[in-house]
C-alpha cells in the first residue's frame, strides 16, 4: 500500500461502469435528495482547495495533490475528490471521495453494502491502519453543499465512520472539502 494513488483509477472506472448502468435503471435511493436549507447554510464561497476532517478526535488536513472532477468525460452524473497529506512517500496519507448519481447539491448517505456506487476511503493512516473506508467499509453521511461542473466546483461536510486494516472503526467528525479546478 505504498502508493495509493494507482487505486484510485480503478475506483474511477468502477464508477464509470456502474454509471453505464444506471443511465437505463430507475433513480437510485443513494443519489442525492435537495438540501436547500444545507445550501443556505453553507459557508460563503471560497477560493481555493481544502480537504480536513477530525479522525478519532485528531485533526486530519490534507495539503496537497489536490483533485476535484463533476461529470468527468465517460462518467456521467459522477463527482471525483482526493488529495493528500505529508511527503510523497510510502507514508504519504491519500483521501478519495467518489459519488454517483450526483445531480447537484443534496445529502448522500455511503454505505460499503452499496460501493458499487459511492466509496469514501483514506490510505496510509499509520503503519496497522493503512487502508481506512474503502474495500475494508464505510458507514459516512455526505452533505453536498455546491457541485458544478462549469466551473468544476465541490463543497461539501461529511461526518461517520470508516472500518480499517487494523480491524478498528475511525469516528470521522466535521468533514469538509472543497474543492475547484
Amino acid at each position: 500500500m505504498r502508493h495509493l494513488l494507482p487505486l484510485t483509477l480503478p475506483f474511477a472506472l468502477l464508477l464509470g461502469a456502474c454509471d453505464a448502468a444506471e443511465r437505463d435503471a430507475p433513480p437510485a435511493a443513494t443519489a442525492a435528495t435537495p438540501a436547500s436549507a444545507a445550501a443556505a447554510d453553507a459557508p460563503p464561497a471560497e477560493t481555493g482547495s481544502v480537504v480536513r476532517m477530525r479522525v478519532d478526535g485528531v485533526d486530519w488536513q490534507a495539503d496537497r495533490e489536490f483533485f476535484c472532477a463533476v461529470h468527468p468525460p465517460g462518467m456521467d452524473r459522477a463527482v471525483l475528490v482526493s488529495a493528500s497529506l505529508g511527503p510523497k512517500d510510502a507514508n504519504e496519507q491519500t483521501f478519495n471521495l467518489n459519488l454517483s448519481g450526483i445531480d447537484g447539491p443534496g445529502r448522500v448517505h455511503l454505505q460499503s453494502s452499496a460501493s458499487w456506487v459511492h466509496t469514501i476511503q483514506l490510505a496510509n493512516l499509520d503503519a496497522a491502519r493503512f487502508l481506512n473506508g474503502g474495500a475494508m467499509g464505510f458507514d459516512i453521511e455526505v452533505e453536498l453543499l455546491a457541485v458544478s461542473a462549469d466551473p468544476v466546483r465541490v463543497e461539501a461536510r461529511f461526518a461517520g465512520q470508516l472500518m480499517s486494516s487494523a480491524g478498528s472503526v475511525l469516528r470521522i467528525e466535521d468533514g469538509y472539502l472543497r474543492c475547484s479546478e
